[in-house]
Parts: structure tokens; C-alpha cells; sequence
């Protein structure tokens, strides 16, 4: 597979970015500031709530300058690395990535929520991490060359770094439960990465019922590090600005992959965000569609195929 000029210019060093601040986001950031030397400048939660929100070190920022990661922002302006979006219809995909700077692997293969016919394709939308898209695709062009390795196998107390890098977005419970799709995004990724997401990727096909045991320690762990839920959300922290618990949240993930902590300074609300949840059915799809591309959309996303999460702009 060849990569569209679009794609490898988002992979520039030296750019600032805005992460998700879930597991998935923290390790993808961790990723592009240790191979690009890009700038952690902010975190996001937009899933659809009312206190969706960016945090900002630099309540200053222009975030038309920053790429955000693993939050797929609508406006066609803001460059975007995530997996979380789907379109509605290849039309959707269309005007959502005109301008080329919106990396996602739903896009790439024209993965829609309904096809041409009507038919409703959600599960076959892609089901891992934007970290383990991130490190396939420089793997692919070459700024993470065949002579790194991950240390897959470093013990992590009860389980090992493979573990907690496949907890993000949950991969091997959406293998199980979605066999047929995740081995076709599986052979996918691997064919697209190099040798670290091979030997990643590998362990999922030949270990998946014995990680099955990991990923709830995996989950168990991120608790006592003080995320609210199961997949390392730290929002909770971000908004009581708990510095401890934030710190040693970073430092631990810094020293399981053995790389710079993402930074952590005075952190702002960004303060213009909000967000709503609506239930998905075939009689309102055309009024969501709409509703989507209205001037004050910040970010959708499917959070399932039964429900849409949309971040609105406050004026």
C-alpha cells in the first residue's frame, strides 16, 4: 500500500498536537513526541457530554496549528490523526478530508456507516488504537526504521508492555468479539506496518485467550492510577487539575515504554465545547447527517452503531 502525499506530510517533525486523554491518546502522543519531537500542548474529552473540553497548557494556543490525535475534529482547517471517525456515506468522506489533512485508516479504506445501497456497514469500521495505526504507518515511511524494537515483552507487575499497549481502544476484546472484522483490520495493519506491529499483531492471533486475563489487569492498574473507567481516561484528573495523580499517571507510562513523560504544566479549560448523544435509528438518519454538518460542529463520532456523540462550538 502506498501512502498519499497528505498522509506523510501530517507526519512532519517538530508540529504541535492536542491529545485524547484516554490510554489510546496519552501512548499515541507519547509515540509522536519521541519520533518526530512533536509538542504536547493540550488534551481533549469530547465523547458527546455536556463538559466535552479541550485543556490547554497555553490558554493562547492556536489550535489551527495543532494536529489533534485520536479526536477527529469536522472543520476541514484542523489536521487530525484518529480512528474514531466514520462517515456517514462516501460523500461524508468527501467534504470531511477535502483538504487531505485528516488521517484515518476508516478513510483510507472508505469504511462508511451506510454503502451505496443503504446497507449499514458500521461493523466493519476499524477496531484498534490510533497508537497502533501511528506506529504502522511510520513504520511504513521509514521514521521508525527495522533497528528500533519495542520491548514487547517488558513485565509490567501482572502483565507486560504488549498488554498495555493493546489495552488502548481494547484489541483483544474486540477481537473476540468481532473475530472476522478485526482479522481483517489485522492483516491490514500488519501488511501496512513493519516488524514492530508484525511482532505486536502476532501475539494477538497466537495469544488471544491468555491476554484476555491481562487486559483486566491492564484495566486494574489505570484505576489505581487514578483514571475514571476502563481505558485510562484521565479527563477526570484533567478537570480537577489533580497534578499528583496526573504526574504519576505520565511518569508510569514513561517508564513502562521507556521514553520521555508527556509534559505537564499549568493546564487551562478551553472553555467553547459542548457536547450531546443521540440515539441512531433508520427514521433520523438523514436529520443526524445534517445535523452534523452544521457551522458549529466541532467533532462526531459513532460511539456504537446505535449512538452518535456530536461536540458543538459555544459561541
Amino acid at each position: 500500500m502506498e501512502l498519499s502525499n497528505g498522509i506523510i506530510n501530517i507526519f512532519k517533525s517538530k508540529k504541535k498536537c492536542i491529545i485524547n486523554a484516554d490510554l489510546d491518546g496519552l501512548l499515541s502522543g507519547m509515540i509522536l513526541q519521541e519520533f518526530l519531537g512533536w509538542d504536547i500542548v493540550g488534551f481533549s474529552s469530547c465523547c458527546g457530554k455536556s463538559n466535552d473540553e479541550l485543556w490547554l497548557f497555553d490558554k493562547e494556543e492556536d489550535i489551527s496549528e495543532c494536529v489533534f490525535v485520536d479526536l477527529p475534529v469536522y472543520l476541514k482547517e484542523y489536521s487530525t490523526i484518529d480512528q474514531h471517525f466514520i462517515a456517514f456515506d462516501k460523500e461524508t468522506i468527501e467534504k470531511y478530508n477535502n483538504d487531505s489533512n485528516k488521517l484515518n485508516p476508516n478513510i483510507i479504506r472508505e469504511r462508511v456507516f451506510l454503502d451505496k445501497n443503504g446497507k449499514n456497514q458500521y461493523i466493519m469500521k476499524y477496531p484498534f488504537g490510533t497508537i497502533h495505526f501511528i506506529i504502522a504507518v511510520l513504520e511504513k515511511i521509514g521514521i521508525i526504521n527495522d533497528s528500533y524494537s519495542f520491548n514487547f515483552e517488558k513485565e509490567l507487575e501482572e502483565f507486560d508492555l504488549a498488554d498495555l499497549i493493546l489495552r488502548a481502544d481494547r484489541v483483544i476484546g474486540n477481537t473476540v468479539s468481532y473475530t472476522q472484522n478485526c482479522n481483517d483490520w489485522l492483516s491490514w495493519l500488519i501488511d501496512l506496518g513493519g516488524s514492530n506491529t508484525k511482532r505486536l499483531f502476532d501475539k494477538v492471533k497466537s495469544e488471544l485467550t491468555t491476554r484476555m486475563i491481562s487486559e483486566k489487569k491492564v484495566e486494574d492498574k489505570l484505576k489505581k492510577l487514578g483514571c475514571k473507567g476502563t481505558d485510562g481516561d484521565c479527563s477526570n484528573l484533567l478537570r480537577d487539575k489533580n497534578y499528583n495523580l496526573l504526574n504519576n499517571y505520565f511518569n508510569y507510562l514513561a517508564k513502562s515504554l521507556e521514553m520521555k513523560p508527556i509534559p505537564l504544566k499549568a493546564i487551562n479549560d478551553f472553555g467553547k465545547l459542548t457536547g450531546k448523544k443521540y440515539v441512531v435509528t433508520n427514521k433520523n438518519i438523514n436529520f443526524l447527517k445534517k445535523e452534523t454538518m452544521k457551522k458549529n460542529v466541532f467533532s462526531f463520532a459513532f460511539i456504537k452503531m446505535t449512538f452518535l456523540s456530536v461536540t458543538y462550538i459555544v459561541k
